[in-house]
């Protein structure tokens, strides 16, 4: 485990996937990430690469082969070394090998920094392909934030709030977590909505292209807020694992670059709808913070 941290916030990442795995602020004393419960979701803040969400029936077709890759892609599942560290930064590198390239057959290197200033998390990945052909790729964050804080309270309390009003339609999701081609409305000129464990029966809450390139999570009964910048990214994913019988006890902010499988898609993984696309000897750079306020 990795320990960053300024005066106001200390980190911690953990070397397998580079996941983070505690914001703690520091003059409030509270810890502000999911701590992971096998029981509910085994994980706090996966870095998501080469895809987002589940491919249906977990393969997809490149150049007329099939390849298959687990949920959320490769990186996760990778120890990841450090490149540098200091007081308030660590930098980790995803580079391919002959195993990772059995399920996504690129070279390429995948640059991770967490910074702390102050009351902000910053998190960059910078993508490279070493490839001699164009990469097709998906990248998310996935940080899932303690839901409610206090015992005292309950997820009722809390609301999303969009930066800007926002007129804004969501993908239908089916029950296995692939996107349908069919979308309904959600926001007309609204900027907010309760959290509410049925939201997520069918899994994330997809946001097509928002106009906003804020989010902030807050509560009717506390002054804090935490504030997710993902500017730059595609759309952004709102997700908790739904459990009949378990109340709800985090809420993941997923910053999409592009967006998880169509369902029943079984074109060519560059002709995915979108799809990022890197050239040959090309870095792309990806960046959104978390501050807590």
């Amino acid at each position: 485990m990795v320990c960053i941290a300024s005066k106001q916030l200390r980190v911690e990442i953990d070397e397998l996937g580079a996941q983070l795995r505690s914001l703690y602020s520091i003059p409030q004393q509270m810890e502000y990430l999911w701590q992971r419960d096998a029981a509910i979701w085994g994980s706090s803040a996966p870095v998501v690469f080469p895809v987002i969400g589940k491919l249906h029936n977990l393969s997809y077709q490149l150049d007329g082969k099939t390849y298959f890759m687990r949920s959320n892609g490769i990186l996760r599942y990778e120890t990841l070394p450090i490149l540098a560290q200091g007081e308030s930064y660590v930098e980790f590198l995803f580079t391919s090998t002959q195993e990772t390239m059995k399920q996504y057959p690129y070279q390429c290197r995948v640059r991770l920094r967490y910074e702390v200033i102050d009351n902000k998390l910053i998190v960059t990945a910078a993508i490279s392909n070493d490839d001699t052909r164009t990469l097709y790729y998906n990248y998310a964050g996935h940080p899932g934030f303690r839901i409610p804080l206090d015992e005292n309270e309950s997820c009722d309390d809390y609301y999303v709030e969009f930066e800007k009003p926002e007129t804004m339609n969501i993908y239908e999701v089916c029950e296995s977590g692939q996107l349908l081609q069919k979308q309904q409305p959600f926001f007309h000129e609204e900027r907010r909505f309760f959290i509410r464990k049925n939201l997520f029966q069918k899994e994330a809450l997809a946001f097509i292209h928002p106009v906003s390139t804020k989010l902030h999570i807050r509560s009717l009964t506390k002054q804090t807020k935490i504030t997710v910048d993902f500017t730059g990214f595609d759309h952004v994913g709102i997700w908790s694992p739904y459990r009949k019988e378990k109340k709800l006890s985090f809420l993941c902010v997923e910053p999409w670059v592009g967006h998880t499988d169509f369902y029943g898609y079984e074109g060519d993984f560059s002709k995915r709808d979108g799809i990022a696309s890197l050239a040959p000897k090309k870095t792309s750079v990806h960046q959104y913070s978390i501050t807590i306020s």
